[in-house]
């Protein structure tokens, strides 16, 4: 079931849009499918709400009441189009990289490394977003325990510290299994809503205490006004991130897990916005909303030091998930396109957990470095104070990203529009694949447009606080540092066929340099071969003179000693008979060796005495025996039956005792036992031991190959041919039995050639 939930099925529109990307087939392969539509909820909140906006928005720009109507428009104008957008989009081309893939099919491969980079861009710096945010909620803790006045954490080096240990704990948890971190997720969100619950209850019991609001509740035209149009760009800001859950498409269960999150997550995002930011503004003094961490100050106004410490907590705890599901979702750009051979390969591998560990590395450690600088290197360079350079440092970076971001959303409406035309036939005939009219879905995107401009000329215009860095200044340093970035994206997207050749002729190098050394490893085995291959024709022949030099003595024996009895001129025929039989053998052997594997059904099996089969064969060796007095002992039973073939069984034992004399000194004793081995099936144990030179442990696999002889016996006088034992282990398997040998490789002490067959009884 697994494999076929990972293949690539493709839409309507991917059928006839043309060759797949290979990301789009391979991302189920590696990434499973385990997200349902709860857990892309999930990821959705905590890349969107972002609840210190509440209290930046209302205090930075002293819009009053009309905040309130400002994140109405913004989402109705921004947050709702792009979700509309989205939808249709992952509808036409569900794939993991959202929008990595999505132009890449509507304007190119140029233009989709492009929107790409913009789209994976913020990941580094709202992962320092997220961290940063922790340490304001570690001062609010300090300024309701101990007063407005707590200090906590102001320098630059101790705020480097709690960075870079979010970094490195949230790095580590990204690389955990997927269900395992949604599971902690869905609980941490739960109680991250009940947090901003709480903000938004602070402002009710305030106003039901008896308490006036710190800020009208009334909307007058001065707050609509155009001096605070500058509202709505930075409510734009706050509303990013809708796509970045698609970006994991691709590993949902249903192809409709995106639906909830898209049709109801712009009103649960827009809900908890107006509940926290009316819980700043109505219990927070004008004074003090201006402070990041002014929703835990409108909680211990009401509620007390306990329950803001409570909330603090959660907040914390969700901030810290909230780097988490960023390096999860925004690694996924990377794992595509590395798979796309965009980036390097090794970009794309996962880890035991099914996670993309080298993505979350990389912008784990890009992070670590803009972390390093912001508040160790940089603030040691500064002229002036450390802590002022960092927060310069911090808000430029992060206004950087957000115009990035914009861009990125950009494209997305483009694309929307352009695969609408392209592919405007098929859909007239197939209405079902759009969510909406396509006069909604154009109207979306221009408006979706307009809004993600004008969100680009606040953030460019307008500084986030003007303490630090003007608006000339701001504009400037913003100005250059989104330049730069973009040029960086355009350079990497210009030579991406640059990259992807470099990567193909590195693979190709690796290839062809494994292959010259199995090429080399060849022809070195090779050239062994044709070595023994020629040592076998020397002893071949040798070996082949053998029985004919007995039968031909015999034979003379017989001609020239006519005076012999009948019964010594029958023992003279009969054994020219058996040397006869020993030149057939080794003709079997020679024949054998020419085959690459020996058929078992060629075998015709019947019941044989063994004794009596081992004696033939002793008997045929005699003039060798008596030549060189030996001692030739057989110890078994005549009850021992086996199940083989007569013709190969004596070849087997032919061997494994023409062996045994051959490289074991003269004089010596040999002994040939057999047992019956109590085992299911029984089999008999036929051993052949000998008193000779042995054979190393490290050769004892090697000599069963064919031609392979030890290197002591190819330069010196024992003649063989380097087939025998092959021989015997194809012969002895293809009756159902196997061959073994034990030595200690030490002169003198010897080998034991052993082989098992069947019994009768077995088969």
């Amino acid at each position: 079931m697994q494999k076929l939930e990972s293949q690539y099925t493709p839409t309507a529109l991917q059928n006839i849009i043309g060759e797949p990307l290979r990301s789009e087939q391979r991302t189920g392969e590696l990434l499973p499918r385990t997200l349902s539509r709860v857990d892309m909820f999930v990821i959705f909140i905590a890349i969107v709400l972002f609840i210190p906006n509440s209290s930046v928005v209302q205090a930075t720009q002293g819009a009053g009441a009309a905040t309130y109507l400002y994140w109405v428009i913004g989402t109705l104008t921004f947050l709702v189009p792009g979700a509309i957008a989205c939808g249709q989009l992952n509808r036409f081309l569900p794939a993991d990289g959202a929008i990595y893939v999505w132009t890449h099919r509507a304007l190119g491969p140029l233009w989709g490394f492009f929107a790409a980079f913009c789209a994976w861009f913020p990941a580094v710096l709202v992962l320092l977003a997220a961290a940063d945010t922790i340490i304001t909620l570690i001062q609010g803790i300090g300024a309701q325990l101990a007063g407005p006045n707590a200090n906590w954490l102001l320098a630059p080096w101790q705020q480097g510290i709690i960075v870079l240990g979010v970094f490195l704990l949230g790095g580590w948890l990204s690389t955990f299994s997927l269900p395992q971190i949604m599971k902690i997720a869905k609980v941490v969100v739960a109680l991250y809503i009940l947090g901003i619950f709480m903000v938004g209850l602070a402002g009710v019991v305030w106003l039901t205490s008896g308490h006036h609001a710190q800020v009208p509740l009334t909307i007058n035209q001065a707050n609509v006004g155009t001096p605070h149009i500058v509202l709505y760009g930075v409510i734009v800001l706050a509303l990013l991130g809708v796509e970045v859950p698609l970006n994991m498409s691709a590993e949902t269960k249903r192809p409709d897990a995106s639906n909830f999150f898209l049709r109801w997550g712009a009103l649960i995002v827009l809900l908890a916005y107006i509940f926290g930011t009316f819980g700043v503004m109505v219990v927070v003094p004008q004074s003090e909303a201006s402070r990041s961490y002014s929703t835990l100050t409108a909680v211990g106004l009401v509620f007390g030091a306990p329950v803001v410490i409570a909330v603090s907590f959660t907040f914390m705890t969700f901030f810290a998930l909230a780097s988490v599901m960023y390096n999860v979702t925004f690694a996924r750009i990377l794992f595509v396109s590395a798979l796309d051979h965009r980036l390097p390969t090794n970009i794309a591998e996962v880890n035991r957990h099914h996670a993309p560990a080298q993505a979350i590395l990389v912008q784990t450690a890009l992070a670590f470095a803009i972390a390093l600088f912001t508040y160790f290197l940089g603030p040691l360079l500064y002229l002036g104070e450390g802590a002022t350079f960092s927060a310069q440092v911090y808000n430029v970076f992060q206004a950087t990203t957000s115009v990035i971001w914009c861009i990125s959303m950009l494209f997305l409406f483009f694309d929307l529009p352009v695969l609408l035309y392209r592919f405007r036939s098929l859909l007239a005939k197939r209405p079902e694949q759009l969510i909406a009219p396509t006069w909604i879905l154009y109207f979306c995107c221009i408006l979706g447009a307009a809004a993600s401009i004008l969100g680009i000329w606040a953030t460019l215009t307008s500084s986030w606080d003007t303490k630090l860095l003007s608006n000339s200044e701001w504009t400037l340093y913003v100005g250059v540092c989104t330049v730069l970035s973009l040029v960086i994206g355009l350079v990497g997207s210009a030579y991406p066929r640059l990259l992807s050749n470099l990567n193909e002729q590195t693979a190709a190098a690796r290839e062809n340099a494994r292959m010259y050394t199995e090429l080399r490893q060849a022809y070195a085995k090779m050239s062994e071969l044709d070595h023994l291959k020629d040592a076998f024709l020397t002893t071949a022949s040798h070996e082949l003179r053998t029985p004919l030099t007995i039968v031909q003595g015999y034979l003379e024996l017989l001609g020239e000693m006519e005076h012999f009895d009948a019964k010594t001129r029958g023992e003279f025929l009969n054994k020219a008979r058996r040397a006869c039989d020993e030149l057939v053998l080794l003709q079997a052997n020679i024949m054998d060796a020419s085959r690459i594997q020996f058929e078992a059904s060629s075998l015709i099996n019947r019941s044989l005495a063994l004794k009596e089969i081992c004696t033939a064969i002793i008997d045929l060796f005699e003039p060798i025996i008596l030549q060189e007095q030996r001692q030739v002992t057989v110890n078994i039973a005549d009850s021992i039956v086996v199940w083989a073939d007569e013709t190969r069984l004596k070849q087997v034992l032919r061997n494994l005792f023409a062996n045994a004399l051959r490289y074991s000194p003269r004089e010596t004793p040999i002994c040939i036992t057999a047992t019956v081995e109590e085992q299911e099936p029984a089999m008999v144990r036929v051993n052949i031991m000998d008193h000779g030179f042995g054979v190393p442990p490290d050769k004892q696999e090697e000599i069963f190959e064919r031609f392979v002889r030890l290197e002591r016996d190819m330069h010196g006088t024992t003649r063989g041919s380097g087939l025998g034992l092959s021989i015997t282990r194809q012969l002895v398997v293809a009756m159902h039995g196997t061959v073994s040998i034990e030595s200690s490789g030490i002169k003198g002490e010897g080998s034991t050639f052993s082989f098992t067959l069947p019994t009768t009884g077995t088969l």
